[in-house]
């Protein structure tokens, strides 16, 4: 036996999905107003160099292999120094050519301290376009640099062939 909606029921129930669109656009202008607003600005180039890649072969997820870190130089506003060697890039293809990447190395400010870094992102060059997009996040320790743990960062990078390094361009948008 099929039963039919009541055209009340029908009425309450758009009266209902109205009421609750119109609260959820007050809700949204509401958090607009008081949203900080995402204006990227730099703060960190680094000059990474490496070496060949590691090639560690096909895998669950993808084709994986890691790039050692042997070094560089930074810079920044009120903050300069070197990349430690050490380092490594993780990098793993997936089966959709998307290039998934983390690098976990240290950098040395020129006044002594070392400062961790965990680089994620991805490398997109499918569209004839490359770009490569991290989110990095520092491990400083309390002090001076402590403004790095307390940030939301992202970065770009620009591949160089010869010598093999990277330059990533970090900016702080909060």
């Amino acid at each position: 036996m099929k039963k039919h909606l009541s055209p009340w029921y029908l009425l309450l129930m758009l009266a209902l999905a109205a009421n609750h669109a119109l609260a959820s656009s007050i809700l949204i202008e509401q958090h607009q107003a008081t949203a900080p607003a995402i204006n990227p600005t730099p703060v960190l180039e680094l000059y990474v160099t490496l070496t060949d890649k590691v090639t560690i072969g096909e895998a669950d997820d993808g084709d994986r292999y890691f790039v050692p870190i042997t070094g560089g130089h930074f810079f920044g506003k009120n903050i300069k120094g070197k990349v430690n060697g050490g380092g490594a890039d993780w990098q793993v293809v997936r089966r959709d050519d998307i290039k998934e990447i983390n690098a976990l190395y240290s950098i040395e400010t020129d006044d002594g301290v070392t400062i961790v870094i965990d680089n994620k992102g991805m490398i997109n060059s499918k569209s004839g376009e490359r770009y490569a997009i991290t989110a990095p996040k520092f491990h400083a320790p309390k002090g001076k640099y402590d403004w790095l743990n307390e940030g939301i960062f992202i970065g770009n990078i620009t591949s160089i062939a010869s010598p093999r390094a990277v330059v990533i361009r970090v900016y702080a948008v909060l």
